[in-house]
């Protein structure tokens, strides 16, 4: 067993440097030491005679065989928590550490809500709750359960995905702004205008240029000017109540500013599409009685959500 010896670990290690995409990023996500990351996969490299990553201050590469040995780490890492999962499973009862990945708009609200009710509920659990900005990231990332929004289909990966539900999104603007543009009433209103202002959102592919369907499955794309640009929909949301421009919003979150007037729709009828959001986890037996739970309460959570409402 000596040849053994440091190895577990020191896969591990190549494991979380290569998802981070470099040992500053690792160290900074899993609170460990740059200088210990560093000498886990040297020792490595010198143990197996390759090397198994190129790095300097300009560039972080994974060589071949490095990749192949991500892989078997991948894969150690796997069975390790299955084992841990199997002993933990037959005590009943949540336990162990549980990491959840989702976009920060969510985190901030009905995620962020749950994992505080759940630590509540299950005083033998830790969880670690990371915010993204949404958009796709490699499916390997360190989570037990990654939330991800998508319009139309998810990426292939080997992940388990399940649809938590749909969000419908509208067009909204300040009643002040609205008003000064005439109260555009539908798509070729707003197109009309000589400079209409938005706000654009790094979701997509074009901030500026905006896909909306209405009536009949009928489809419009709309070019619009955006006067600020974020990948965060909070920040969207706040510059909407600034009155900076028109912005696409999930009903979910302007619905209040809606009921109490601070935003009005525009262009009622016609809509961004929808996005669908899902939880991915590598296989319901890699998943913690932890994470089947806090799966269970996920759905449950977003049952208001699972149809689509224009």
């Amino acid at each position: 067993m000596d040849e053994l010896n440091g190895v577990v670990d020191d896969l591990i290690a190549l494991v979380l440097v290569v998802e981070a995409g470099g040992f500053n990023a690792a160290s900074t996500r899993h609170n460990i030491p740059v200088s210990r990351l560093s000498r886990r996969i040297a020792g490595l490299e010198k143990r197996l005679g390759v090397s198994l990553l190129v790095r300097s201050s300009r560039r972080f590469k994974v060589t071949e065989i490095g990749e192949r040995l991500y892989q078997h780490g991948l894969a150690i890492r796997a069975e390790t928590r299955n084992a841990l999962a199997v002993a933990q499973d037959t005590l009943n009862e949540p336990s162990g550490h549980l990491r959840v990945s989702c976009p920060v708009a969510m985190a901030t609200g009905l995620v962020g809500r749950l994992c505080v009710e759940f630590v509540k509920r299950h005083p033998k659990v830790t969880l670690t709750l990371d915010s993204t900005d949404g958009r796709p990231s490699p499916w390997s990332e360190a989570a037990d359960l990654l939330i991800r929004p998508s319009i139309d289909t998810l990426p292939d990966s080997s992940m388990v995905s399940r649809k938590l539900g749909d969000f419908p999104y509208l067009l909204a603007a300040t009643p002040t702004l609205f008003e000064s543009l005439g109260e555009p009433a539908t798509p070729q209103a707003l197109a009309a205008l000589d400079d209409c202002p938005a706000i654009g959102w790094t979701f997509g592919p074009h901030p500026s240029r905006w896909l909306l369907r209405g009536p009949g499955d009928a489809e419009v794309e709309l070019n619009v000017h955006p006067r600020f640009t974020s990948d965060s929909l909070l920040q969207i949301h706040q510059s909407a109540l600034a009155g900076i421009g028109i912005a696409r919003l999930p009903v979910s979150l302007c619905a209040k500013d809606l009921e109490q007037g601070r935003l009005r729709v525009v262009a009622p009828g016609w809509a961004p599409p929808t996005i669908s959001i899902h939880a991915l986890y590598p296989s319901r037996r890699d998943l913690t009685l932890a994470g089947r739970q806090f799966l269970a309460m996920l759905v449950e959570a977003t049952e208001p959500y699972s149809k689509t409402v224009r």
